[in-house]
């Protein structure tokens, strides 16, 4: 049988080709690497027949690029450049590449990049004890090149990646008191970083977006509304994520901070003295200080996105709107605060149900309520508390 499996598991094959001036020549050899199958055997022994028979039509093989080449050559030029990545999204492979990819697979040939390999880097990704969202951001970094090898018609097929099954981490937002806190702690460090809060807590803005909203372009005081065009992150002002422009309304608190600003309305609403941007580190940093303040556990501006999101769940948003509001690109996003508002309902505070009872029309109610949420009577902080004892004594 010129065709057989042998005790490896690998397919090969051996024959006995005769030419035409009647001198013969034994031939041997095996399927592909990446497509171990008796078919793929048969094709690479018709191949070889034909090499051995026309060695005048074989043509001349292009020499395969290496990983490294070809992530940083024509990967690079026409995935990540060519299609306009972001660049949080630029710097996230770049890191992931140098990194990871590089050290392990830099100087392999792309068809040598073999399912069996794929495996062995997962295994040695785990014993550096990486979490499973990390291992998985790797692998998928390293499948996009190999795929778009498949495309260009480079090598002949992709090994298999495997990524982990995660479960996505529940939503953390602050709850009513906790808001209410928030934002007297806020109004305490100023009015740019009071209205930078209330921009993420009661329209939902992600901080980067927050740092390039514009008072002529972006916002309406008329109509109350914000239109989101752009984001500023690591000194870089692009589209928001999902290129997706939104419109939302303001709520009562929000419409009140903005008018109360002292900042002339040009240029942007949340700025240094100078005009310019906030930085990432810089307001990080006041985020931390804002929840000490309130004597808060620490966490960040993407918290209070969440916090609209679950608290317009909770008032009973519909989904379809929330969606529209929180500027996602699949409903399935944003369900996951509909879950997490059924599983942690929380009965609401008077000023949220007198503000319910004010409107009639369903988007309208929800945006009066999440408005009120600012009129929650917070408890006071400790530091509070320690101040107004050194006033009566």
């Amino acid at each position: 049988m010129p065709i057989r499996r042998t005790k490896d598991g690998r397919w090969r094959y051996r024959h006995v080709v005769q030419k035409p001036d009647g001198t013969r020549e034994r031939i041997n050899g095996s399927a592909p690497t990446h497509i171990n199958t008796k078919v793929a055997a048969e094709r690479a022994m018709l191949d070889h027949i034909e090499r051995v028979l026309h060695p005048e039509r074989v043509p001349t093989r292009k020499e395969m690029p290496t990983f490294a080449e070809w992530f940083k050559g024509r990967f690079w030029k026409e995935w990540v450049i060519g299609r306009k990545n972001k660049p949080t999204e630029v710097r996230s492979k770049d890191i992931i590449y140098k990194n990871h990819l590089k050290p392990r697979f830099g100087e392999m040939p792309l068809d040598e990049i073999t399912t069996s390999e794929v495996a062995q880097f997962r295994a040695d990704l785990v014993a550096q004890e990486l979490s499973e969202k990390r291992i998985n951001n790797v692998l998928a970094v390293l499948s996009k090149p190999l795929k778009y090898a498949v495309d260009c018609e480079v090598i002949a097929k992709a090994p298999r990646i495997g990524m982990f099954k995660v479960e996505r981490p529940e939503i953390v937002a602050w709850d009513f008191e906790q808001y209410a806190r928030l934002l007297r702690a806020a109004k305490a460090e100023g009015e740019d970083w009071y209205a930078a809060v209330c921009l993420c807590g009661e329209a939902g803005l992600r901080v980067g977006e927050v740092k390039a909203l514009r008072w002529r372009e972006d916002v309406d005081m008329v109509a109350k509304t914000i239109t989101i065009n752009l984001q500023t992150r690591n000194k870089q002002t692009t589209t928001p994520k999902g290129r997706t422009r939104r419109t939302v309304p303001m709520t009562t608190s929000l419409h009140e901070c903005l008018k109360r600003m002292s900042t002339i309305r040009e240029g942007l609403v949340v700025r240094n003295l100078d005009g310019s941007a906030k930085g990432d580190g810089q307001s990080d940093w006041v985020i931390a200080r804002i929840c000490r303040r309130a004597s808060l556990p620490v966490r960040y501006w993407h918290v209070l996105r969440h916090t609209f999101g679950t608290h317009a769940a909770l008032f009973g948003v519909n989904p379809w709107r929330l969606q529209t509001w929180m500027g996602h690109k699949r409903i399935d996003e944003t369900m996951l605060y509909v879950h997490v508002a059924e599983a942690h309902a929380r009965e609401w505070p008077e000023p949220v149900h007198e503000a319910a009872l004010s409107e009639i029309d369903p988007d309208r109610r929800i945006v009066a309520m999440l408005g009120a949420r600012g009129k929650t009577v917070a408890k006071p902080s400790s530091t509070e508390n320690e101040n107004a004892a050194i006033s009566a004594a």
